[in-house]
């Protein structure tokens, strides 16, 4: 009877544990399948951000409640060159009787648009930029060996390795205005590879510079003509045009279009090229305020016009802004176009490149009787990023750009000028991830924008100042980023250049 009763009771034991290890597998098996649909929908996310934006590919770090279970969820991402990021998810939680449990899944996302001539800068940030350290070059004496001027840099572009720079200086003696330099190790001195003048006859340079792929740069240019006048049929008159077409085909480039823009007078100046942008075969350029319309949109072999190419330009179409282009920005079918005028930021539709037409705005408060100026732009995803010239007020804004046929609605905006000068200019910015990078008319600012309800220092020590003995400050004028590092061009009061190449700690 002993023995039976004690078989009996083993027997009901096994068919316990039995029953409690089967309900072990099939919660495991209901976990599994929820971090599983977790970490697929971090990577398809991932993925859907790439194809609106790839800059909005950027690490997430969050956890999600489901009945009594907490998941960790890491969306991880790596810069694995200029066009490849690679994403990883992994999902973890605290099973039963204390069990570490995850499931992760990795995948490789590319952005093939940016490999002609697109934006090499990563978003992804690595290492402390509450920290940031700089390195800084005067551009004529230390990487020209050339002290016969100072080379006041205008604009600059960054692109696989090379970073393109363009200077403008009526007053002194270049003999070169557009540069090349090799920056494929950051950490040393810019090596020059080519330099050349874009017009022989003249002291003045360039604006601003847009690559158009790997064989033509596309320049707007500085020289002021007497545009009612001149005559520049076959763009063989480097004397009269706006824009200049570089081949880089060729050792050292060459100068091998003039474009002088139609229904545009002016002189000592005025209607001079100011600011271009490049994309898919079709050139925007903005030009210094005009008797005429001063934003012009020109064929280069990708706007239908027949004939049209950089060595055969055509105009499209055309827009008067009533003022001078302090910054032009394409996406979508959409030219966003800041300026001094009340409305700071005019957009407008150039779907149909013949006939653009304006078809929202933005105009920030003023301050001090002053409404400001519309200064520099950046575009991620559905964000638009806003920097201003202001006396007294607001000069940094972040808009809601995600129906651009509107006066777009603030998300958040910051004062940003220092306690010492309040007439403060955002002269350039970029936005990494969480981070926006400012240079304003004296220092270079990082701030947090991740909640634009509350824009906060991110760097405790702002800089963009001479180095030691040479006086004064310096005044960001250009900015551009590669990888992780961010290229300001600035100028100091007695017009020389310097280049500063900033990197994280």
């Amino acid at each position: 009877m002993l023995i039976a009763f004690a078989i009996l009771t083993l027997s009901i034991t096994a068919g316990i544990l039995v029953i409690f290890g089967n309900q072990s597998i099939v919660v495991d098996n209901e976990t599994n399948s929820e971090a599983l649909s977790m970490a697929v929908a971090l990577i398809e996310k991932a993925r859907a951000d790439s194809r609106s934006d790839f800059n909005l590919v950027n690490p997430i770090t969050a956890t999600e409640v489901v009945g009594s279970l907490t998941y960790s969820k890491i969306l991880d991402v790596q810069q694995m060159d200029f066009w490849t990021k690679k994403v990883s998810s992994a999902i973890t939680w605290t099973g039963e009787h204390g069990r570490n449990l995850n499931v992760q899944l990795s995948t490789l996302l590319t952005n093939p648009d940016a490999m002609n001539a697109g934006d090499t800068c990563s978003s992804v940030l690595v290492g402390d930029w509450s920290n940031p350290q700089k390195t800084e070059y005067e551009f004529g004496a230390d990487i020209l060996n050339d002290t016969s001027s100072g080379f006041p840099i205008t604009s600059m572009r960054s692109f696989m390795h090379k970073l393109y720079i363009t200077v403008h200086n009526d007053n002194g003696n270049n003999d070169e205005t557009f540069f090349i330099l090799d920056i494929s190790n950051p950490s040393i001195k810019p090596i020059v590879l080519e330099k050349i003048d874009n017009n022989l006859t003249k002291s003045d340079g360039l604006n601003d510079i847009a690559l158009g792929g790997v064989r033509y740069v596309y320049v707007a240019n500085a020289y002021s003509s007497n545009f009612a006048t001149c005559v520049n049929a076959n763009g063989a008159n480097i004397n009269c045009g706006q824009m200049q077409v570089i081949d880089l085909s060729v050792s050292p480039p060459q100068v091998v279009y003039t474009y002088k823009v139609p229904g545009v007078t002016g002189n000592n100046g005025a209607g001079i090229g100011r600011r271009i942008f490049y994309k898919d075969g079709i050139v925007y350029l903005g030009l210094a305020k005009t008797a005429g319309p001063e934003f012009h949109i020109i064929d280069v072999g990708g706007g239908g016009t027949a004939g049209a190419s950089p060595t055969s330009p055509k105009p499209l179409g055309s827009f008067e802004i009533d003022n001078g282009v302090n910054a032009v920005n394409i996406r979508n079918g959409y030219a966003y176009i800041a300026s001094p005028n009340n409305e700071e930021l005019k957009i407008l539709s150039v779907s149909n490149p013949l006939i653009p037409s304006q078809v929202g705005f933005f105009n920030a408060p003023g301050g001090g009787g002053n409404n400001g100026n519309g200064k520099s732009l950046s575009l991620v995803g559905n964000k638009l990023y806003f920097g201003r010239t202001l006396l007294n007020g607001n000069e940094f804004y972040i808009l809601n750009n995600s129906n651009p046929e509107t006066s777009l609605p603030v998300l958040g905006f910051k004062d940003i000028r220092n306690a010492s000068n309040n007439n403060t200019s955002v002269n350039g910015l970029i936005i990494r991830d969480y981070l926006a990078f400012l240079i304003t008319n004296e220092q270079f600012q990082i701030w947090r924008i991740d909640n634009p309800n509350n824009i906060t220092q991110y760097d405790p020590n702002p800089f963009l100042t001479l180095p030691p003995g040479q006086g004064g400050g310096l005044e960001g004028t250009t900015t551009d980023c590669e990888g992780n590092y961010i290229y300001v061009g600035s100028m100091s009061s007695n017009d020389k250049g310097y280049v500063s190449i900033i990197t994280s700690q």
